[in-house]
């Protein structure tokens, strides 16, 4: 693995070769750039590097075929050639390609293991579920529960929406932490100790995190599987949370 040399640090090379690139995205950077928003993304320090991406028709995108949230963390693949492109476009569109999120949210899902299978539209700036919207499917399972007042999950997304997980947590009420667009309302109880009140309040970008990916080599055939732990953030979340309700890990 390999970091690049720059103050900001914001990406971790985890596997290369002449097809694809598989990188840990660290939060607060974008995937790629659009024409309004024209700062660091994944694209843009990739490039910085010398490191040769499939050429895509607006060069802002070159080698995404997949995004992750601006200040969700963890695991991307990017193509480096049409031919690749082409394969791994192919294989999440036919749903071949296995990716699985940690995330911590307030509440706990009910029930605990399930699957949300809500359209998501576009709503205002953001996103909502609806019947007019696009096909979206959650796989969760909780891992952790802090009592009854926030839990860890297990998110395996079978189809790609922008803010996918984030709205369909959020629907069935149990939103994720930090979240600044989904979950602003939530009331921090006045129960909880100082300390854990002031890391939720501090705690400013969604509690999220792309773990795992699997996928078939577009050239060898072979599925390739890579898995990255949780950043310094989340792990002090799960830490206060843990320390917080007096649980046992």
């Amino acid at each position: 693995m390999k970091n690049f040399n720059k103050e900001d640090n914001l990406i971790e090379i985890i596997f290369e070769d002449d097809f694809i690139i598989v990188i840990n995205k660290k939060n607060g950077l974008l995937s790629h750039c659009n024409q309004i928003e024209n700062t660091n993304s994944v694209v843009n320090l990739l490039k910085n590097y010398n490191i040769k991406l499939y050429e895509a028709e607006d060069t802002l995108r070159d080698g995404i075929v997949h995004r992750l949230d601006k200040d969700t963390s963890g695991l991307m693949v990017l193509a480096k050639n049409l031919f690749s492109y082409k394969n791994l476009i192919s294989q999440f569109r036919n749903r071949k390609v296995i990716k699985i999120y940690k995330a911590y949210c307030w509440g706990i899902p009910l029930p605990i293991a399930g699957t949300i299978d809500k359209p998501i539209s576009n709503y205002l700036n953001k996103k909502k579920t609806s019947s007019e919207g696009r096909k979206a499917i959650t796989d969760y399972k909780v891992t952790k529960q802090f009592k009854n007042f926030f839990s860890e999950i297990e998110c395996k997304i079978l189809t790609g929406r922008t803010h996918q997980i984030r709205v369909h947590m959020q629907s069935i009420n149990c939103p994720l932490i930090g979240d600044q667009l989904y979950s602003r309302n939530r009331n921090i109880s006045q129960s909880f100790s100082n300390n854990i009140r002031g890391f939720l309040k501090d705690f400013r970008r969604q509690a999220l995190h792309a773990q795992q990916l699997s996928f078939m080599h577009p050239q060898s055939k072979i599925m390739k599987s890579f898995f990255t732990e949780m950043p310094c953030d989340m792990l002090n979340l799960r830490n206060e949370l843990v320390a917080e309700f007096n649980l046992n890990c």
